[in-house]
C-alpha cells in the first residue's frame, strides 16, 4: 500500500446533505493546490458525473465501466475507466458513473470478497494520484461498504437538522462494524462537513450544530452555506474554486482540503 496516495470516503446514507457537492468542491480545491486527484463516481444517481459535465461510461456487455470492473467482467487497466477534467492547476480525473451502476448491489452481492472489490481496483492508482475522494451512495450498502473497506478515511456531510442526527447513529456503527470486520486497521474519522446551511441561522439548526459538536471524535471541520454559487459551478461542470474562486464557499473548501493533508 503506497502512503502517498490517500483515500476518502465522503458518505453519509441520507440524502440531500451536500455529499457530492463536497466530494467534487473538495477535490477542486485539492487540484487547485497543485494535487493529482481522482474522483470515482460510486453513487449509481451519478451527480458527480454530471457536476463535472462528463459523459456516463458506455454500458453494456464488454464495456471498460465501472460496473463490469467491480462485478468482475471487466479485467483491463484502471486507466481505461478514468476521464479527465480540465483544471488551472492540478490534475483532477474521474471514475465516471455508468447507467449500469443501477445493477451493481445486486450483482455483488453474488461475487466472493464482494466487500472488496473498489479496494483492488484503486489499488493501481496508489502511488499516482495524491488523492483519490469516493463519492459513495446515499445508502448503507454494498458499495458503501466497498467505499469504506477502499478508504484511508470517512467525511461526513451533514446537514444542521435533527435527521441528520438521526442519519449518524446509524452511519457510524455501520463504520464501526466494517472496521472490524473488513479492515486491518480502522478508518479515520476526518470529522463533519455541515451543508446547506441557511442564514440567519435559525434556532433548530443552532440546537443540532450544538449537539454535532458534543460528538465524541468527529469534529465539525467547516460549514458551508446555502447559495446559488455551488448549483451555478455544478450546472458549469466546474468545481467552485474554479467558477467562483474569491468566494466564501471556495474558501470553505479549501479549508476542507488543508484537513486532508492537500491545501495550499
Amino acid at each position: 500500500m503506497d502512503a502517498s496516495t490517500h483515500i476518502t470516503a465522503v458518505t453519509n446514507q441520507k440524502g440531500g446533505v451536500g455529499k457530492t457537492a463536497t466530494a467534487l468542491n473538495v477535490a477542486g480545491a485539492l487540484a487547485e493546490a497543485g494535487h493529482n486527484v481522482l474522483l470515482v463516481d460510486l453513487d449509481p444517481q451519478g451527480h458527480l458525473t454530471d457536476g463535472l459535465g462528463i459523459s456516463q461510461a458506455p454500458a453494456g456487455e464488454g464495456a471498460a465501466n465501472l460496473y463490469r470492473a467491480l462485478i468482475g467482467e471487466y479485467t483491463g487497466s484502471i486507466a481505461d475507466l478514468i476521464a479527465p477534467h480540465s483544471t488551472p492547476a492540478g490534475r483532477l480525473d474521474l471514475v465516471p458513473n455508468t447507467i449500469e451502476m443501477f445493477m451493481a448491489v445486486r450483482e455483488l452481492d453474488k461475487q466472493r470478497a464482494r466487500e472488496h472489490r473498489l479496494a483492488r481496483l484503486l489499488a493501481a492508482v496508489r502511488g499516482i494520484y495524491d488523492h483519490v475522494l469516493i463519492d459513495a451512495p446515499p445508502s448503507l450498502d454494498i458499495l458503501t461498504d466497498n467505499a469504506l473497506a477502499a478508504a484511508d478515511g470517512v467525511l461526513i456531510p451533514v446537514q444542521a437538522e435533527d435527521s441528520s442526527l438521526k442519519a449518524l447513529r446509524l452511519l457510524l456503527p455501520q463504520i464501526a462494524s466494517v472496521d472490524a470486520d473488513l479492515r486491518d486497521k480502522p478508518l479515520e474519522l476526518h470529522g463533519l462537513v455541515v451543508s446547506l446551511l441557511r442564514r440567519p441561522t435559525t434556532k433548530l439548526a443552532e440546537s443540532v450544530l450544538a449537539e454535532l459538536e458534543q460528538l465524541d471524535g468527529l469534529p465539525i471541520l467547516g460549514t458551508v452555506p446555502l447559495s446559488v454559487v455551488v448549483t451555478e459551478a455544478w450546472r458549469s461542470g466546474r468545481t467552485v474554486v474554479d467558477y467562483a474562486p474569491d468566494s466564501e464557499h471556495a474558501q470553505a473548501y479549501r479549508v476542507l482540503a488543508k484537513t486532508l493533508g492537500g491545501g495550499q
